[in-house]
């Protein structure tokens, strides 16, 4: 006798399909796998779990045939498709949707759409509680929310950007304790050759004032396993040496801190380095005379076992400290700069060359007065910057294939050899190349 059919309780209630693709390197539409698919996967079984989520089915698959919107993921029974960066998106899709049943909207991807959405940069309304003299030509900023709010949490040599009345925006350190969530504090030093940001924040900028700010982000990190931290400040580079003096101390790592400024009444955040660094803190004062200050070759010629090397100021500090520390591992010495430094001037003449935007099927032809990042803005799409002059990383892109002429200041030796990121605000292609950009 036949069974009849019938609709029996589904094993899972949830499946949730994440693509695994992996095709060859340099493949100009990419894939998931190399979109950080496989990764995000582990992750989101890890955190179902976590989540008691036992009815849910975190599956890998093959291609799912959206690979310039990936990594891609669908829902079923609903049927719904996201696309998804990062831990944080994953985390937002299982409480959002897996958990409380609610669309993640903002990473939705509709049936039709070919090209990723154009999606807003989280901003952060806050407002100015205080603005100081710090010496005669810097000035403090303190920041709060404007509900009051803890603000987001940062780690120490973290930055944020103002943006501007103009829209431009200004990247700046932030120099306060790093487990401090009232406020965020800045140092601005009033630039003579200011493109309007330092201009515009000792004039315009007053107590009481509304502003817009990015949230906090970290190009200058810690060693937290180094066994013995050296940092030297150069002026207004104090401020994200600061926030690493609050993080040093409260982990009880040997440091020692060189402050380089011309006079002790041109050096700021005094009172508060000296307590940061409880004493290990080393101040030299050369009256605008680079030869009369800190001897950089006698103070790095010999490297302690297990120290790493940090250095914010001024481009001819960066450049001497850079010299100077030639012969230290790469991987132990982290800089921060406020500007290009000589060295890292482009020597060779600008040639037009050919950029393809993966995600967007889209061939630009880069001219040799222009760069990338205006180029792929002319073209209508997204990028997001800030120095636009290769010293903050804002406009970091993935780089497929081609060989890039690497012109910023912020990625290491290992980064430029591996070739799998580009500054597109400065850097270009070498001779006879063309670039594949992950846009």
């Amino acid at each position: 006798m036949a069974t009849q059919l019938r609709d029996p309780a589904p094993y899972y209630e949830t499946h949730v399909f994440c693509c695994q693709n992996q095709r060859e390197p340099g493949h100009p539409r990419s894939c998931c796998a190399d979109r950080g698919g496989v990764e995000l996967r582990e992750y989101m079984k890890a955190r179902a779990k976590e989540l008691g989520l036992k009815k849910v089915r975190v599956n890998a698959s093959g291609c799912l045939e959206r690979c310039e919107l990936g990594a891609a993921l669908v829902v079923y029974p609903e049927g719904i498709w996201y696309t998804y960066k990062t831990k944080e998106d994953v985390d937002e899709i299982l409480d959002s949707h897996l958990l409380k049943g609610q669309i993640v909207e903002r990473l939705v991807l509709d049936n039709e759409q070919k090209v990723p959405k154009q999606t807003a940069k989280k901003q952060l309304a806050v407002t100015v509680a205080k603005v100081a003299d710090e010496t005669g030509d810097i000035k403090r900023f303190e920041l709060v929310s404007v509900d009051r709010k803890p603000l987001p949490a940062f780690t120490a040599g973290a930055h944020i950007d103002v943006i501007m009345e103009n829209g431009q925006r200004r990247s700046y350190s932030l120099a306060n304790d790093p487990t401090e969530r009232n406020r965020y504090v800045l140092g601005v030093l009033r630039e003579p050759a200011s493109r309007g940001g330092s201009t515009w924040m000792h004039e315009s900028v007053k107590t009481g004032m509304p502003l817009t700010i990015t949230v906090p982000l970290n190009n200058f990190n810690l060693a937290e396993d180094a066994k013995e931290h050296i940092l030297i400040a150069g002026g207004i580079g104090i401020t994200p040496i600061l926030a690493m003096g609050y993080r040093l101390k409260a982990t009880g790592a040997k440091a020692t801190l060189h402050y380089c400024t011309r006079s002790p009444e041109k050096t700021s955040f005094m009172a508060e380095v000296k307590a940061a660094f409880s004493g290990n803190v080393v101040f030299h004062h050369d009256g605008g005379d680079p030869s009369k200050g800190m001897k950089l070759v006698d103070e790095l010629k010999n490297r302690p076992e297990g120290a790493h090397l940090y250095i914010c100021g001024p481009a001819g500090l960066l450049e001497a400290a850079r010299k100077a520390s030639a012969h230290w591992p790469d991987e132990t010495v982290h800089f921060e700069h406020f500007a290009a430094t000589p060295s890292h001037k482009p020597t060779t003449p600008n040639e037009p060359f050919e950029v393809y935007l993966s995600r967007r099927k889209l061939t630009l032809t880069v001219p040799a007065d222009k760069t990338i990042l205006e180029v792929v803005r002319a073209a209508g799409v997204e990028a997001d910057s800030s120095c636009e002059a290769g010293i903050c990383s804002t406009c970091e892109t993935r780089l497929i294939s081609g060989r890039a002429d690497h012109r910023d200041e912020v990625l290491s030796e290992h980064d430029r050899i591996e070739n799998k990121k580009i500054l597109i605000c400065t850097s270009r292609a070498m001779p006879g190349e063309k670039l594949v950009l992950d846009l």
